[in-house]
C-alpha cells in the first residue's frame, strides 16, 4: 500500500515537470517551423506512445478489456476528468480551426460504426481505422498554418533545433515514466481488490495512462497558449479512436465485453459529442464547463463501481 502511494506522488511531480518542458518544446518548434501552436499540440501531444505499448502488451497478453481500456477509457477521462480538471484551473478560450472539433466528431463515428458492427475489431477494419487517422492528421495540419501567428511575439525568440528536440524528448520521457509510476500505483491499490478486468482496463488503466493530460493541458493555458491545449485534446481523441485502436486490431483482433457496448463505448460517444460541441460554439470554456466535465467524470466512476467486480 505504501509503495503504490510513493508511486502516484512521484509519478504526479514527474507528469507535472515533463509537461512544463514539453510545452517549452512545442511552442519553441510551432515558432521554427511557422506551424500552430494547434497543430503542433495535436501532432506531437496527440500520439501516445505509452497508451499504445500498453494496448499492445495487453492484446498479446490475452487482455483485450484492457487493451481497449488504453482507447475507450483513457479518451473518457481525457475529455471528462482532465479536461475538467484543466479547466477549472485555468479557463481557456477556444482559438483553434472548426476542422479540429469536426475530426474529433468523425472520428468517433469511425470508433462507432466499427466496434458496433459486430463488437469486435478486426484487422481489416483496424487498418482501415490506421488510414483514416492519417488522413484526418494531414487534414488538420493542411487547415491549421493559418493560425500560427497566435504564437506570442515573446515565444518567437530563434531556439536550436537540439533544444527544441532535448524540450520534447525530454519532456515526453518525463511524463511518460510519471505516468507509469501513475498506473503502478494505481494497479498496486486497486487490483489487490480483485476488480475485474473491464474495470481495471477502462477506470484503472485508462485513467492512469491519461492522467499526464491535465498537466499538458493546464501548462500551456496557464502560460497564453491555450490552442496548445485543445491540439492536444483534439490530436489525443482522433490518434486513440482511429490510429491506436487500429494498430492494436492490425496486432490481434479485439472483442469488446458487452458491459463495454452498453456502457463505456456509449459514454465515451456522448462526451465526444459533447467536447465537440462546445469547440464549435463556445469562444471560451470557464470553470462551471470544467465542474461539468468532473461531475460527467465522476457519474461514470459510480456506474462503473456497480459492476467493478469479477
Amino acid at each position: 500500500m505504501l509503495i503504490g502511494l510513493l508511486a502516484l506522488v512521484a509519478g504526479l511531480a514527474l507528469v507535472v515537470w515533463g509537461a512544463e518542458r514539453f510545452t517549452d518544446g512545442a511552442i519553441h518548434a510551432a515558432a521554427r517551423l511557422a506551424m500552430s501552436t494547434f497543430f503542433v499540440g495535436a501532432m506531437v501531444s496527440g500520439f501516445e506512445p505509452e497508451n499504445l505499448a500498453s494496448g499492445v502488451a495487453a492484446g498479446l497478453g490475452g487482455l483485450p478489456q484492457i487493451a481497449l481500456g488504453t482507447v475507450i477509457g483513457s479518451t473518457i477521462f481525457l475529455l471528462t476528468g482532465a479536461l475538467g480538471l484543466a479547466l477549472l484551473v485555468a479557463p481557456m478560450a477556444v482559438r483553434i480551426p472548426r476542422e479540429g472539433p469536426v475530426a474529433m466528431v468523425l472520428s468517433v463515428v469511425l470508433f462507432a460504426v466499427v466496434l458496433w458492427n459486430d463488437g469486435a475489431v478486426s484487422r481489416v477494419e483496424g487498418a482501415l481505422l490506421v488510414v483514416a487517422a492519417l488522413a484526418l492528421m494531414f487534414w488538420l495540419y493542411r487547415r491549421s498554418p493559418i493560425f500560427h501567428a497566435s504564437v506570442k511575439a515573446e515565444d518567437r525568440q530563434p531556439a536550436s533545433g537540439l533544444k527544441i528536440t532535448t524540450l520534447l524528448v525530454g519532456g515526453a520521457v518525463v511524463i511518460v515514466v510519471g505516468a507509469e509510476l501513475l498506473v503502478h500505483g494505481s494497479r498496486t491499490l486497486l487490483t489487490v481488490a480483485g476488480v475485474s478486468e473491464t474495470f481495471l482496463g477502462m477506470v484503472v488503466v485508462g485513467m492512469g495512462e491519461s492522467l499526464e493530460e491535465t498537466a499538458r493541458m493546464t501548462a500551456p493555458a496557464r502560460r497564453g497558449h491555450p490552442e496548445l491545449a485543445w491540439g492536444n485534446v483534439v490530436g489525443t481523441t482522433v490518434v486513440l479512436l482511429t490510429f491506436n485502436l487500429g494498430a492494436l486490431a492490425l496486432i490481434r483482433p479485439l472483442v469488446a465485453d458487452p458491459l463495454v457496448l452498453r456502457l463505456h463505448a456509449p459514454y465515451l460517444v456522448a462526451c465526444t459529442l459533447l467536447v465537440a460541441g462546445a469547440l464549435l460554439v463556445a469562444p471560451k470554456l470557464g470553470r462551471g464547463a470544467g465542474a461539468v466535465l468532473v461531475l460527467l467524470f465522476a457519474g461514470y466512476l459510480g456506474l462503473n463501481f456497480r459492476n467493478m467486480w469479477q
